[in-house]
């Protein structure tokens, strides 16, 4: 055999089992998943905070190594839960082509019952307490307040939410999937939230909004209409849980009408 033939084989053979290694190298690396990404961990807490952190509370951690997407931000939101006692202040604003009006809602919660002193841009601060199956309502200044059950105001029932103005994350439940518009995991006035936008199906509004993935309230939102202006934010503030003062739920005869005890 030629010295030639026997180096063309020789050749033939390094490039043939060098091929071979390329490919078991290829095919043995693990696959990476590029439809999962891995989240930021929420900032961490002060050891003594960790010490103190409310059991039952929905866990950052169970949200914040998976993907939110348009698909799943039903599924994510569904796990999470509200504290039973908590005090926080939000503050709403509304707008229209010629003006805007400022609320400010101070919210107390304990077992069922929620109490709301709502400050309008003008006039009275109204009292609102829902417990169960009654509803409550006066003015400052009032000796006697309305009481009925809680859908026997004239434009009928209203949640808790409803009354304090609030969007909830049981409508973003409901929604039909296609409505969804964009979804993620971010961060909102310093609060770790997964967020959802979507288009209103009754007005046609584009809204936005933020749930905390640490208390399953929500956090913030933004609405705007068909024309694209903004016509409502919604921004809350500090969530005390576990804390509820229980002189707000005391009626002003001094009834006192549950929660907090």
């Amino acid at each position: 055999m030629s010295i030639k033939r026997i180096l063309g084989i020789t050749i033939f053979g390094v490039l043939f089992i060098a091929a071979v290694i390329s490919i078991m190298l290829l095919t043995s690396h693990p696959m990476r998943d590029n439809d999962v990404i891995t989240l930021p961990d929420p900032p961490a807490s002060s050891d003594s905070a960790a010490e103190t952190q409310p059991t039952g509370e929905a866990q950052p951690d169970k949200l914040s190594r998976v993907e939110v997407t348009r698909d799943n931000i039903q599924a994510n939101v569904s796990i999470l839960s509200r504290p039973e006692v908590y005090s926080r202040d939000v503050v709403i604003e509304t707008f229209w082509e010629s003006g805007y009006a400022t609320y400010l809602v101070s919210v107390t919660v304990a077992d069922g019952v929620t109490s709301l002193q709502i400050q309008p841009p003008a006039g009275s601060e109204k009292r609102i307490i829902i417990t169960a199956d009654t509803l409550y309502i006066w003015y400052q200044g009032d000796g006697t307040p309305y009481i009925g059950d809680i859908g026997s105001v004239g434009d009928g029932y209203r949640s808790a939410d409803e009354w304090q103005m609030l969007v909830t994350y049981e409508e973003l439940l409901d929604i039909p999937a296609k409505d969804i518009i964009d979804a993620g995991y971010t961060e909102f006035n310093g609060i770790d939230c997964i967020f959802a936008e979507y288009l209103s199906p009754l007005l046609g509004y584009t809204r936005k909004y933020y749930v905390s993935i640490e208390n399953g309230l929500i956090a913030g939102a933004v609405d705007y209409d068909k024309t694209g202006s903004l016509v409502y934010t919604m921004i809350a503030g500090e969530c005390m849980v576990g804390e509820a003062d229980p002189t707000a739920f005391i009626l002003p005869n001094g009834t006192y009408v549950g929660g907090a005890s």
